[in-house]
């Protein structure tokens, strides 16, 4: 596997060494990133055979057409916004096309708080805060850290148990721990796109952003899945043919692989001239209900709860099914893909993905690019979509640089240039999670002490899972407030500090309105902690705030009163455990009057190192 050296400082290193040698000028975008580049003109005839080159402004499109499109994907396939009727898990066999929803009821601002969207955008944010070169054991802290409801996502349970990656994605019938059950599951087949986006046609290199990610809670054809997807986006860059794309989706991928195999049957049953639905049919009997020796009890090897279907190949071949017999069109091919039910927002979501990416943002139907909310942060971030694809921008130019790539003027045009020699994927031994044995993965894999100092303690930190779908909803895990009447969860407004939640508490004049954790973890005795949150309230702000710790039978232990100001502030308070273990956290608003108010988000609490 190679290694993708250089932290964002290494980056910007090699960026100052390109500046000495050949007094670059500095060029910036409508978004105010300054890139340099060399100045001399480079004539694409002149560079070396086989170069591939495409120019930033491109690049730049084409990522933030297949965020949008993946939005798109994901918001239809999840539900009929119109009469309510839900799509994603509704059933198991192939949905007609007359039960469809209309293509113009999808809402893809319902985009933001999907997983198959937030996982690839955590990445990238993961990817651009840490460095390339963060290993997996730092990304599984970082993933802890945010909170995702969707355990599988981030293997929460397994990683605050203490095993790091990768045998917190081993599965569990072959470790004898409670690692992970569902190793083959779709978490990061849903949330691959991000490696396409930056490792574009290195193979290498997005199959190793992959495995860095998704070995946090998969294994074998869990990882497999995600880089086949991950390598179709990577390749719609450069090409619009479907068989092309996926070809290099295989190309990444051990050809005797689960995630391969089932792939190339969708493929020979096309070649056969099977349907769309006839080829769901197909691959369902042979890898989902088959009970020969061959087929079902063979590739299926583990029991989905509640009779859901989560298998990350399967839900490639779904997405595959749609690319193939959508003939490009956007609709159509997202549509296919919706009717093999299932899982069908997140295989909707990387078919429409993968064919956005190949019209680019400017090639976008209006009606997509419509939905579309410029200042919206996406679930778990502090980024926009915009923001978003700085990071990839600034992201793509040290990895082609790493590469032995340029980044220089063609021919008058900012472009990356990406050499022959870049790394493709070398393909290993086939890791089968049904196959494998306790002896083969070897001792468990732990973090150390110091390393699960860093995990967070507190349930819901940033108040996500407190709505649904841009829908306020109530407080979750553990959070309560001594007057509802002075609360409320604000989602989709962009009054968040990060994510698309946040709580906001109406001052009661006289009163003191308290909003208070219980499900804060045990902590050591006789240690010091910080506890800090990000505030912002109105504009002549009287009332008092308060941050404030309190033990498991609600006496105050301590308290710091904090400024309020119209911007997000971090406010902290330090304090010392004593002999108490188990802690309550939070903070009080005393009431001035009747109109102040603050917004609350991001709690943590941490140990004084």
């Amino acid at each position: 596997m190679m290694n993708l050296k250089g932290k964002k400082q290494i980056g910007v290193g090699l960026s100052v060494i390109l500046f000495a040698l050949s007094i670059c000028l500095s060029v910036k975008f409508d978004t105010g990133i300054a890139l340099a580049y060399e100045s001399e003109e480079v004539s694409a005839i002149d560079l070396p055979e086989n170069s591939v080159i495409i120019s930033l402004d491109e690049y730049r499109d084409k990522v933030k057409g297949g965020i949008a499109g993946t939005m798109a994907g994901v918001a239809y396939g999840y539900a009929d916004f119109e009469t309510g009727q839900q799509y994603e898990f509704c059933s198991k066999d192939w949905i007609s096309e007359e039960n469809l929803p209309s293509w113009e009821n999808k809402q893809i601002s319902n985009g933001y708080d999907q997983d198959d969207v937030y996982l690839s955008m955590t990445a990238i944010e993961a990817f651009s805060e840490l460095g390339l070169d963060v290993e997996s054991r730092e990304l599984g802290i970082y993933m802890y850290n945010k909170g995702f409801e969707f355990w599988d996502g981030s293997n929460n349970d397994v990683l605050a148990r203490g095993f790091a990656p990768p045998y917190s994605g081993y599965p569990k019938q072959a470790t004898g721990y409670y690692t992970n059950a569902f190793s083959d599951g779709n978490s990061y087949q849903c949330g691959s796109s991000f490696a396409g986006y930056l490792g574009l046609n290195m193979t290498g290199v997005s199959n190793e952003m992959i495995e860095k990610v998704a070995s946090i809670c998969c294994y074998g054809d869990g990882i497999y899945a995600a880089q086949f997807i991950a390598a179709m986006y990577g390749s719609a860059f450069f090409t619009s043919d479907i068989n092309q794309i996926i070809q290099a989706g295989l190309n990444a991928i051990p050809s005797d692989s689960w995630s391969a195999q089932i792939i190339q049957d969708v493929l020979d049953n096309k070649e056969a001239g099977l349907s769309a639905e006839r080829n769901y049919e197909a691959i369902m009997q042979k890898w989902v209900y088959g009970t020969d020796e061959a087929s079902g009890s063979e590739y299926q090897w583990i029991e989905w709860p509640n009779d859901l279907l989560l298998d990350a190949k399967v839900c490639s071949a779904f997405t595959v099914i749609g690319l193939l017999y959508g003939e490009g069109d956007i609709e159509k091919s997202t549509k296919l893909t919706v009717q093999c039910a299932n899982d069908c927002d997140s295989t909707a979501a990387a078919t429409a993905g993968i064919l956005s990416v190949i019209s680019g943002w400017d090639g976008l139907e209006t009606q997509i690019k419509d939905g579309v909310i410029d200042t919206q942060y996406f679930k778990y971030t502090q980024s926009t979509i915009d923001d978003i694809v700085d990071q990839c921008v600034e992201l793509v130019q040290e990895i082609v640089l790493e590469q032995g790539g340029q980044v220089v003027s063609v021919d008058g045009v900012l472009s990356l240039v990406i050499p022959e020699s870049a790394t493709v994927s070398e393909i290993e031994a086939y890791q089968c999670g049904k196959t494998v044995t306790q002896e083969e993965l070897g001792e468990p894999i732990v973090y150390s002490e110091e390393e699960m100092a860093q995990l967070r303690y507190i349930s819901e930190p940033g108040f996500e899972t407190c709505q649904k779908n841009g829908v306020a909803g109530s407080l979750t895990n553990g959070w309560s407030v001594s007057d509802s009447s002075a609360t409320m969860i604000e989602c989709m407004e962009q009054t968040a500090y990060t994510g698309l939640s946040n709580v906001k508490l109406t001052a009661i004049q006289g009163e003191t309105v308290v909003l208070k954790n219980v499900t804060t973890r045990s902590l050591e005795a006789n240690t010091n902690y910080t506890l800090t949150c990000m505030v912002q309230g109105n504009s002549d702000f009287m009332s008092q705030t308060e941050l404030t710790v309190w033990n498991s039978e609600g006496l105050k232990l301590r308290s710091q009163v904090c400024e309020v100001t119209e911007d997000w502030k971090q406010v902290t308070l330090t304090f010392n455990t004593g002999n108490f273990t188990d802690f309550q956290i939070g903070i009080q608003l005393t009431g001035e009057n009747d109109s102040d108010y603050i917004r609350l988000d991001d709690f943590v609490v941490s140990p004084v190192l």
